[in-house]
């Protein structure tokens, strides 16, 4: 039978393995995109696709976006901003994967070609 010292000392031993074991899995575990997923716009005859996955980058895990129109038209306009600098711009062609890691904050757009006004803005991550 235990007593009540040993029991104790048990269960502070059984928590600190727990914490132990915890501590250690989380620092292997890769990060993971805030708004992963796959995300659909559209505007008049524009439609683009939008995709958030966590990819093994540049020696490790990272945010990966891609950007790409499903339906064009001719006043489509389709760019990808980071931190509100377009970095690519396109009426028919997609991004590619682009890194999407810390210190960017990629925002994808379908814009009117002729106005340049945005129509719809994807989810900025």
């Amino acid at each position: 039978m235990l007593t009540r010292r040993t029991s104790l000392r048990s269960a502070v031993a059984v928590l600190g393995v727990g914490a132990a074991i915890a501590l250690s899995t989380t620092v292997a575990t890769p990060a993971f995109a805030a708004n992963e997923g796959t995300y659909y716009g559209t505007w008049g005859s524009c439609a683009a696709t939008e995709e958030i996955q966590v990819q093994y980058v540049q020696g490790g895990y990272h945010d990966q976006m891609e950007f790409f129109p499903t339906t064009t038209g001719a006043r489509c306009g389709y760019r990808l901003l980071n931190n509100g600098n377009i970095i690519w711009a396109s009426p028919s062609a997609g991004t590619g994967w682009v890194y999407d890691g810390p210190t960017n904050y990629m925002c994808p757009q379908i814009y009117d070609l002729s106005t340049g006004i945005v129509k719809w803005q994807g989810v900025c991550n």
